[in-house]
């Protein structure tokens, strides 16, 4: 908006236009609203009292060993010896019982047959090592019988193979 003003000519040149805006309005800001809150805790008997935290989770299962780790020192090769030891010392002193050979003769009669009976025995006995399995006792069979049992029969094995080497001849 222009206005023509008539102003002494010592401040302004005559004939000059002047630009006007009118002032803007001034505002008054409004009053800031103050709440309160006023917060009271009540012992409400029918609300549930709040639960007990819950227990911390279980610690992570380890995982499963290595074959390293199984065939090392800590046990499964003399449990797997043993076993097979248990196992071939009643199989051979049945078999000489019944057929009266020696026990390198029936192993020269039926290799194959013996290779897999103690290959199915061998893996039967790693499944529960892999499995991070300890034996539980039953009754009379405890872990530490089933260990003293297999070195007895892996020195009595041993001891049959030695006698009949050495005698040329079955045990019985």
């Amino acid at each position: 908006m222009q206005l023509h003003m008539n102003l002494p000519t010592s401040r302004i040149a005559a004939g000059a236009s002047i630009n006007v805006r009118p002032a803007p309005l001034l505002r008054t800001a409004a009053p800031k609203r103050v709440c309160k809150h006023i917060v009271r805790a009540e012992n409400n008997p029918s609300t549930p009292p709040p639960s007990s935290p819950s227990p911390p989770p279980p610690p992570p299962t380890p995982a499963a060993p290595t074959v390293t780790e199984v065939m090392g020192f800590s046990g499964a090769p003399e449990i797997i010896n043993g076993r097979l030891a248990m196992l071939g010392f009643v199989a051979a002193l049945g078999a000489e019982l019944s057929t009266g050979e020696s026990v390198l003769t029936q192993l020269g009669d039926q290799p194959t047959l013996i290779a897999l009976t103690f290959v199915l025995f061998s893996a039967a006995s790693l499944i529960p090592a892999f499995a991070r399995r300890k034996g539980d006792a039953m009754g009379p069979f405890t872990p530490d019988a089933e260990m003293t049992n297999g070195r007895f029969a892996m020195i009595g094995f041993a001891a049959m193979l030695v006698y009949e080497g050495i005698q040329g001849i079955a045990l019985f």
